[in-house]
This record gives C-alpha cells, sequence and structure tokens, in this order.
C-alpha cells in the first residue's frame, strides 16, 4: 500500500478523518497565540503594566511564530514527525506553566516569544503535512482556505471560552483549558502521524539559524519601537533611537544573509516580480484598514457598555461571514481562476460601505443589531479578499523559491498589526486632541446649550440633596465625560473615511496594474505575431 511521509497508514486511508483531526491541531496552536486578545484588561490589572506590554507580549509571539516558521518548513523534514510535533506541544505546555506561575511581565514577554516558536511549528507543519496530502492546485487552495479561516476565526472563538473564564473565575484559569487542548493534541498526534523517519534526514548545519537570530531581533526591535514610540515621543526618546538603530543593523545583517546564502530562509528574488509586490500592497493595505473592527468592539465595549460576552457574540457575526465569504471564493476560485481578481474588488468595494456605513451611522446609542450587519459585512469583505489576495500573491512567485511567499506573508501581517496597532493610537491621540480643542470654544457662558446643559445637570443635583458648589463640579464632570465621548465618535468616524478612501486607493492601483498587465500581453503577442 502507498505510504505518506507523515501520516501513519490509517491516517492515510482516511484523509478526511487526518483534515480534520490537523485542524483540530492547527486551531489548538492558534488558540495559543489568540487567548489573550480579549481579555487584556485582565492582564493589565494583573501584572499592573501599561496596555503597551500586554501588546507587547501579543507582538512577541507573533515575532516567534515568523521567526521560526522559515526554518520549521525545512525541520519538518529532518525529524519524525510523530515525536517533532509532541514534543513542541509539550514545550508550549511547559511554557503555558511558567506563564501560569509568573508575575513578572518581563519574564511573561519573553515566554511569549519562547511559545511562538512551538506555535510556529504546530502551524507551519500542519499547513505543510495538510498540502502535502492535497495534492495540486486544487489541494493548495482548500489548504491555505483551511488555514486563513482558522486564523481570521480562532480569536473570536477562543475569546468566547476566555471571556467565560475571566468572568466565572480567576482569568489565569484560562492557562488549564489551553493545557487541556495541547493535551489532546499530543493524543492526535499519537493517533495519525508517522513514529519513523521516513523522509532522508539532512544535517541541521544547513539551516540559516545565524540569520534567524538576526530575524529575531529586527521583529522584536521593530514590535518595541512601534508599540512605545507613540507613548514616547517616537525619537525624542532615547530608548527608541537605541533600538530602532539596533533593529535597523539587525535588518541589514539578515538581508545581507538572505542574499548570500546557497540555502537562504526566504528568496529575495521574489521581489523582481511585480505581481507579487502588488499582492504585498493589497495585504498591508488589507490587514491596516481590517483591524478597524477593534474599533467597533472598543466602542461597544467602552461606550455602549457591554460586557466582554457581548462583544465576543458580536464578533460571531464577523466569524460567520469570514466563513461564508471563503466557501464562496474557494468554490468560485476553483471553477475559474479568473474569479480571484473580482472577489478581491468585491471584497474591497464591501470594504469601503462597510467603512462608509460606520462614519455615517456611529452614534452614542447604537444596538446590537445596528452594529451585526455592519460587522457582518466587513467578515465577508474580509473572507473575499483575504484567501484570493494571498493565491494572487503566492501564485506570482516561481515555485523555485519554496516557502518564500508564505513566509514574507506572514512578515507583511506582523507589520500591518504593529502599523494598526501605532497607527491607530497615533490617530486617536491627534483627532481625539484636535476635537477635544474644537469643543472648548463651545463651552463657555455664550453658548446657550452649553448653559442649558449646565443648568439641567446642576438642577438634578440640587434636587438631590447636593450643594451648589457639588452639584457645579458634578455638572462640570458630566459635560467632560460626554464631550470625551462625542470626541471619541468623532475620532473614529474620521479613521473610517481613512479607511475607506485607502480602499479606493487599492482597487484603482489594482486595476491599473490588470490594466497596464493587459496592454503589456497584447504588444508581446503583437510582436511575436510579427
Amino acid at each position: 500500500m502507498k505510504t505518506h511521509p507523515f501520516l501513519n497508514s490509517f491516517a492515510f486511508k482516511h484523509k478526511s478523518l487526518s483534515i480534520g483531526l490537523m485542524v483540530f491541531i492547527l486551531f489548538t496552536a492558534l488558540a495559543q497565540f489568540a487567548s489573550f486578545s480579549l481579555i487584556q484588561q485582565h492582564l493589565i490589572s494583573f501584572y499592573g503594566v501599561e496596555p503597551e506590554d500586554i501588546s507587547m507580549s501579543v507582538l512577541a509571539m507573533y515575532a516567534g511564530i515568523i521567526t521560526f516558521l522559515p526554518i520549521q518548513f525545512r525541520l519538518l523534514r529532518y525529524f519524525p514527525v510523530q515525536k517533532y510535533f509532541i514534543t513542541a506541544i509539550f514545550i508550549g505546555i511547559l511554557i503555558n506553566i511558567a506563564s501560569f506561575i509568573t508575575h513578572d511581565i518581563v519574564v511573561f514577554i519573553v515566554l511569549r516569544f519562547l511559545h511562538g516558536l512551538a506555535v510556529a511549528v504546530c502551524v507551519g507543519g500542519m499547513l505543510f503535512i495538510i498540502l502535502s496530502t492535497l495534492p495540486g492546485e486544487k489541494g493548495a487552495l482548500i489548504g491555505s482556505s483551511f488555514l486563513f479561516t482558522a486564523i481570521l476565526t480562532t480569536a473570536v472563538i477562543i475569546g468566547i471560552l476566555s471571556s467565560w473564564v475571566a468572568v466565572n473565575m480567576n482569568w489565569n484559569f484560562t492557562y488549564y483549558g489551553l493545557i487541556a487542548l495541547q493535551i489532546l493534541a499530543i493524543v492526535v498526534s499519537l493517533f495519525i502521524f508517522q513514529p519513523k523517519m521516513i523522509l532522508r534526514s539532512f544535517p541541521l548545519y544547513q539551516l540559516d539559524w545565524t540569520g534567524a537570530f538576526f530575524f529575531a531581533n529586527f521583529s522584536l526591535s521593530l514590535a518595541y519601537v512601534m508599540i512605545y514610540g507613540p507613548r514616547q515621543y517616537w525619537f525624542s526618546s532615547h530608548a527608541i533611537r537605541l533600538v530602532a538603530l539596533f533593529g535597523f543593523v539587525m535588518l541589514l545583517f539578515y538581508l545581507y544573509r538572505q542574499a548570500t546564502l546557497k540555502r537562504p530562509l526566504i528568496d529575495l528574488r521574489a521581489f523582481k516580480y511585480g505581481k507579487f509586490i502588488l499582492g504585498l500592497f493589497l495585504l498591508l493595505i488589507f490587514y491596516g484598514i481590517k483591524d478597524t473592527i477593534n474599533l467597533i468592539y472598543g466602542y461597544a465595549g467602552g461606550i455602549l457598555g457591554w460586557s466582554a460576552e457581548d462583544v465576543v457574540y458580536l464578533g460571531l457575526y464577523n466569524s460567520a461571514g469570514v466563513i461564508i465569504a471563503i466557501w464562496i471564493s474557494v468554490k468560485l476560485i476553483l471553477k475559474n481562476k479568473l474569479f480571484a481578481p473580482k472577489l478581491i474588488i468585491s471584497g474591497f468595494l464591501l470594504m469601503i460601505v462597510y467603512n462608509l456605513w460606520m462614519y455615517f451611522s456611529l452614534t452614542p446609542n447604537m444596538s446590537f443589531t445596528d452594529l451585526a450587519v455592519p460587522v457582518f459585512m466587513q467578515g465577508i469583505a474580509s473572507g473575499f479578499v483575504f484567501l484570493p489576495v494571498m493565491i494572487f500573491t503566492m501564485s506570482a512567485i516561481p515555485k523555485f523559491t519554496g516557502f518564500t511567499s508564505i513566509i514574507i506573508c506572514a512578515y507583511a501581517r506582523f507589520i500591518a498589526t504593529l502599523n494598526s496597532i501605532s497607527g491607530f493610537y497615533t490617530l486617536q491621540l491627534h483627532y481625539n486632541q484636535e476635537y477635544k480643542e474644537g469643543f472648548l470654544e463651545y463651552l463657555t457662558t455664550d453658548n446657550q446649550n452649553f448653559v442649558q446643559r449646565s443648568s439641567s445637570y446642576q438642577s438634578l443635583f440640587l434636587s438631590k440633596g447636593y450643594t451648589a458648589d457639588q452639584a457645579n463640579a458634578l455638572s462640570n464632570i458630566l459635560i467632560s465625560k460626554a464631550t470625551a465621548i462625542q470626541g471619541q465618535l468623532l475620532t473614529n468616524r474620521t479613521i473610517f473615511m481613512i479607511g475607506a478612501m485607502l480602499m479606493v486607493f487599492a482597487i484603482v492601483v489594482f486595476l491599473t496594474f490588470i490594466i497596464i498587465s493587459k496592454i503589456v500581453a497584447s504588444k508581446n503577442q503583437s510582436q511575436l505575431a510579427v
């Protein structure tokens, strides 16, 4: 009977079951990454730190994933796959136990980076093996759809569970659930993977460990600069300048090694292809603007006062939209590859509608139904853009570049996430200040609306038994709170408008590229005909 290099005979015979189990392992790995995304306030309180420190821990894990991802694709061929995954998952369990015990944020950030290395083994390995069980272009499309659907929906699914834990018990009991998933993943690995080495093993010295070291330092430095930079006024801070310089040097060393080594982690020749660069541009724009969904979640929790569970349930509408859109995308692209550009344009158009919808409808008293529709639409748009753009980008370079396209796309996601964290914070800081100063012009006794509102509040507090001075102070507090809410709403609306404009720009660039490509192709055919 035909054997598979990674799956045992039973698993290879029952491919559908095996793929489902591998998706479970993939989900388990992604759960480690997404477990704290919706309960960050609990981590802030537990460690007594700033929000930036928790963001750094999240991105440190992401840095670990993308650092080890190119090594993992080759390391998978060097060890018996069953022992390889079990070891990685067991290390992840130990790191979760250490994270549960520690109360030091620096140690926690280091552990998150190390956990990213272990997660990269499972995420990259599962993608590689799923693709190997589904050979050909159809397999690549279906395998990619599994991965990208899991990436976009895991955060919400795990968010429901972690939010329930945070509300009903100590938040760090979340680790019990994560460890339970990891134990099940170990059992699944024993059940479906080859216990012995089938492929020929290669020496580990051929792997670019030095390049990985350079990239790890660069990615962590970039994360530090982008996360802490806005709060420290960027390069006016001595620490930011030093870390930025160090990160830039590490990047130069990394790129030099990739350009000169015989077996680099990534093939820099990929950047010779215009279609690949265009795909990266579309991914960066999409990833950056897609994160405006976090403004809605923040608005629902901060301004509307929703519980964490309600925010997560809202996120389910987004996940449903993603799953439906990716299913449609797979069906259409399998039928005809020419549907991919149409899906991309349709997705960007829906993103424009979503951003404009929020721009015109954002008020201080929106209901769940008011938000569910645009959030669902954003999920549909994400599904239409995400998978087709990834396929568009990965198919733009020759096969001899190996996994370069997937790795660089992961780099792009990391950079776009940092940009959205830093960019949205900076934009909100700027526009909140601008609108606050604008409101101050009207908070005077010359403005009748202000006088009437202040008098109304003071009368209310006087009727409750407060003194005149207390009523006046409380009135000013309520007016200040109301103006802060209005300032945040106006800021969010401005960011949604910026998002819509960037999506329009992306469509224009994409259509221009398509038109120019067709013109060039037509000229080449004419010259060949002559």
